[in-house]
């Protein structure tokens, strides 16, 4: 537990940075750049504790299951939750330690900015 607790920490203290690029560049083509190869699985978690993955509604007995097919399909597996604020910190807890069991290494927790961006 104290793993995921260190992890969401050192997630939240690097997405919390933003770099802002001073001037306007307009920047080159490049015929021979690789796109990126994560591939993202979105995971749902709603005020009353229900899952979904992909859209799809699942439980949290099924949910083992369910990511472990899908993380063995593609590689470079990126988990983005999708939780609402309201929930409970164990229940966020118990989702990424289920989804480290079903063999996902990468997690991203996805966050709204209210306020609007003042460089554009």
């Amino acid at each position: 537990m104290i793993n995921v607790v260190f992890l969401l920490l050192i997630f939240f203290m690097l997405t919390s940075t933003t770099t802002r690029q001073s001037k306007k560049v307009e920047l080159p083509i490049a015929k021979t750049a690789e796109k990126n190869s994560k591939e993202f699985l979105v995971m749902t978690i709603d005020k009353n504790g229900s899952l979904e993955l992909d859209g799809k509604a699942v439980t949290f007995e099924a949910l083992p299951t369910h990511l472990e097919k899908k993380v063995s399909e593609k590689k470079n597996t990126v988990i983005s939750i999708h939780a609402d604020k309201g929930i409970e910190f164990e229940l966020f807890g118990k989702v990424i330690e289920l989804a480290k069991q079903a063999g996902a290494e990468d997690f991203m927790l996805a966050t709204r900015n209210d306020k609007p961006d003042k460089g554009s």
